[in-house]
């Protein structure tokens, strides 16, 4: 196997992955790629399966996204492609490019994953097994994965508070974290979504959210910075904040 190996699916937009914008939205898209991540595991013998046995699961830490050109509509035909560009003996990143129909580059997404045990609810060493079938060679330096600016609350953030319901949990037993971009976008007013891109993403998820409780997704913005438009967004649970992420809109 090559080193670097890429691996590409495409799929068609449905309608019923489009916002009221007529995009795709950001939820679905992170389920898509995250997808392409699975399915390359599947095609090299390592997948959720594989993994389940091991008492383990993948789970996302940090994502750094940029954009370049328009999101996907219904109909549109996309290439995901993914390749692992490295990892240690906890973390692996990733990389996820976008394409559309002429083979032009729509956005490129990195990710931070850890290995978990299940059981214990903490990351664990990756076993030498799942990794075994990709050519890259581990590593104790890893890319960086650019995080959000940190932000304190303050009487200018807007919120909204939200059950979690049974079907917002996957199979590893916490919240899927494409819900998570669902909460963040929801308190922004939605003339500025439908008539706003995102060109640029940073998360990262601090801690997970159980089934049967309430979490506060706060926001702040839009604001100027730099001659762009900015959003700050936490995911709260109690006291706990669970996710953050700074968003960047044309």
């Amino acid at each position: 196997m090559a080193e670097s190996s890429v691996f590409s699916m495409n799929h068609q937009v449905n309608y019923y992955e489009c916002d009221p914008s007529g995009h795709i939205s950001l939820s679905t898209l992170i389920a898509l790629i995250i997808l392409s991540s699975e399915k390359q595991n599947a095609e090299l013998g390592v997948d959720e399966h594989t993994t389940l046995k091991m008492g383990g699961g993948w789970v996302i830490i940090d994502y750094e996204a940029h954009f370049n050109k328009e999101w996907p509509r219904e109909s549109d035909v996309i290439q995901l492609q993914t390749q692992v560009l490295a990892y240690n003996k906890f973390f692996v990143v990733r990389q996820f490019m976008i394409l559309n129909a002429a083979g032009e580059q729509i956005g490129e997404i990195k990710g931070l994953f850890v290995y978990m045990d299940l059981t214990k609810r903490r990351m664990a060493k990756i076993p030498a097994a799942i990794m075994a079938p990709y050519a890259e060679k581990s590593t104790i330096r890893l890319p960086k994965v650019a995080r959000p600016d940190k932000v304190k609350l303050d009487d200018n953030w807007q919120s909204s508070q939200y059950q979690v319901r049974y079907f917002d949990i996957d199979y590893n037993g916490h919240v899927n974290n494409a819900k998570y971009f669902d909460w963040m976008l929801d308190t922004l007013d939605h003339e500025f979504l439908k008539n706003h891109q995102i060109v640029g993403l940073r998360m990262n998820y601090e801690h997970e959210v159980r089934p049967q409780t309430t979490v506060v997704s706060q926001s702040l913005g839009p604001q100027k910075n730099d001659q762009q438009i900015v959003t700050q967004h936490k995911i709260m649970v109690g006291d706990d904040e669970c996710a953050t992420a700074t968003i960047t809109w044309k």
